[in-house]
């Protein structure tokens, strides 16, 4: 749902940051890092956010740059597929406090294997459910590298901070059942998803995995201008 400088520049002393900075002077900005639109692109494609590089940081690099310890669970879509995420319920990283959701780069074969050794199995809303796993496979999870960061700041993000922030969209598409219009950087891997009614979610991947997780998006629906 991701972000590289600039920051806005605006004729004032003091920039507003709608993602829970409350007007600091541009220059004290410009020295803090781990901020949600400071993005990496390295020569191989990877992408570097928040100071992990997704298809190379760990879970535990994640937990130790966040120092925080998540809730790590299996969830499975009503149309079976499976996914492991780990949720950080407070995170402040370049001094925004937001909650973050990291996917695990599980194969299919381990998503199995974790299944059946899952030691609790629950129903989760949306028709799909969700399972405790097995102590040894989150240990395996800490150690598995992460493909996806889903990041929820506490404080709204407008259309005007966003563009300053991340710069302009290459497209923009609405979903077909809500308000929800997706602020799609291909080149930066990000997706933020603005809503009036719901708090904004940005999703980062690496670009070369971008249409992979908007392809859904872009056939369901509407491009707007």
């Amino acid at each position: 749902m991701a972000w590289k400088t600039p920051l806005g520049i605006l004729a004032v002393a003091v920039v507003a940051i709608a993602v829970g900075l409350l007007l600091t002077p541009k220059t004290a900005m410009e020295k803090r890092t781990n901020l949600p639109w400071q993005i990496t692109i390295h020569s191989d494609g990877s992408s570097e956010v928040f100071g992990l590089t997704l298809g190379r940081s760990t879970l535990a690099d994640a937990i130790h740059r966040i120092k925080e310890p998540p809730e790590i669970t299996m969830f499975v879509s009503p149309e079976g597929k499976k996914v492991v995420e780990a949720y950080f319920e407070r995170v402040k990283l370049g001094n925004v406090r937001a909650k973050m959701v990291l996917t695990a780069a599980l194969s299919e074969k381990q998503l199995e294997q974790m299944y059946d050794r899952g030691l609790r199995i629950s129903k989760s809303s949306g028709g799909g459910r969700k399972v405790t796993l097995h102590p040894d496979d989150i240990a395996v999870v800490h150690r598995t590298p992460i493909s996806n960061i889903t990041y929820l700041p506490h404080t709204n993000l407008d259309a005007g901070t966003i563009t300053r922030l991340f710069g302009t969209p290459a497209q923009r598409i609405r979903e077909p059942k809500n308000n929800v219009v997706h602020w799609l950087y291909p080149d930066k891997g990000i997706d933020i998803a603005l809503s009036e009614e719901k708090k904004e979610v940005l999703q980062y991947v690496a670009p070369a995995r971008f249409e992979q997780l908007t392809a859904p998006l872009i056939r369901s629906g509407t491009v707007l201008e």
